[in-house]
């Protein structure tokens, strides 16, 4: 719903200005305060599908609040609620708004998730090469690379086998193990042989900058990163080499684009219209709690490399925007992927 012009069609208001979003104020929290051309303001409720009796009363008792509520002498306040909410439902509605002085507006949640689905087109021609769907791996923080690295630092050997990299967990058989080892995989911290496990120079690089903590943590996954950690984090997601961690940032990062960083949810059972609007965005299928860890293990991830910061609210739904290394490293990985885009689509006429 940041997309003025579709704003503008659905309530029927030419938008010259948004004056306001997300508006505390001490008769409830306004979604949108919009101004036209001839300076006459709507205060707008925006809601979901409102079938259900107590959704329907929660909104009617806000936009009434609102009524409370006014910055120039010609104010209007509007219901814009989805157009697939049931006819009945739609009836109690439109009746309210007559008798309140309400406007009543309707919007298609499939438009929603079509113009979310060209801003993803759009963004896909602009940076370059499509790139695989993201998956959930349930690593919670990039710092667990402490766990599984320090073997390599108590044995002073750069060659470890299984069992060896295994030193901090059960066995190498646990799922647990193999999370961890899939991270150090990815983020090129150590390479796979045959018979065992080689420590890289990013790996390297890292366990010679540990936090000093590290040597008297009772939990080495829960040690912070140190400065020196974070840059060759950075210096690996960066690299070009695009492995499924890596992806899942980059997709983070789109997800942020697409939506301003207005919403991620704080709660694993979100609302269905923002869960199919991820999803089409991801050309995934998870349920809202799978869809919930990997937003929310993704954010821990950026805000590790210090590239979002995340503003915690008093609704489901918390609000992340990117600092300014978070922009430098999307342009980054937009320059990279176009060139790979150009490198393959490299026109070779003018030698023939």
């Amino acid at each position: 719903m940041n997309n003025l012009d579709f704003l503008s069609n659905n309530l029927d208001f030419s938008i010259a200005l948004k004056k306001g979003q997300e508006i505390t104020t001490d008769f409830g929290r306004i979604d949108f305060i919009l101004e036209n051309y001839n300076k006459d303001q709507l205060i707008v409720e925006l809601e979901t599908v409102l079938d259900s009796k107590s959704k329907r009363d929660y909104c009617f008792n806000q936009i009434l609040n609102y009524k409370n509520v006014s910055f120039t002498d010609n104010t209007s306040y509007c219901i814009l609620f989805a157009n697939e909410t049931n006819q009945k439902s739609k009836k109690i509605i439109s009746d309210f708004g007559i008798t309140n002085d309400v406007l009543i507006k309707t919007y298609s949640i499939n438009e929603v998730k079509k113009l979310y689905s060209s801003t993803v087109e759009r963004l896909s021609l602009s940076f370059g090469l499509a790139m695989p769907k993201p998956a959930n791996y349930t690593i919670c923080f990039l710092r667990w690379l402490n766990k599984i690295l320090k073997p390599y630092r108590d044995f002073k050997k750069t060659f470890l086998n299984e069992k060896e990299l295994a030193y901090y967990f059960t066995s190498a058989n646990t799922t647990n193990f193999k999370c961890y080892l899939r991270l150090a995989l990815d983020f090129e911290m150590i390479y796979q042989s045959k018979d065992g496990f080689t420590i890289s120079n990013n790996g390297t690089n890292y366990i010679e900058n540990y936090n000093p903590e590290i040597d008297y943590a009772s939990n080495l996954s829960a040690v912070n990163l140190t400065n020196e950690q974070m840059k060759v984090l950075l210096r690996v997601i960066t690299n070009g080499n695009w492995t499924a961690h890596k992806v899942n940032i980059y997709w983070f990062l789109r997800f942020l684009e697409v939506t301003g960083g207005e919403w991620i949810p704080n709660t694993k059972n979100f609302e269905k219209h923002k869960l199919d609007l991820v999803n089409g965005l991801f050309s995934v299928n998870y349920r809202s709690r799978t869809m919930y860890e990997f937003l929310n293990f993704a954010c821990n991830w950026c805000t590790e490399l210090g590239l979002v910061d995340k503003i915690k609210t008093s609704t489901n739904y918390d609000k992340v925007y990117l600092t300014p290394l978070g922009v430098e490293i999307n342009n980054i990985f937009s320059l990279d992927l176009q060139l790979k885009k150009n490198r393959l689509n490299l026109n070779f006429k003018y030698i023939e």
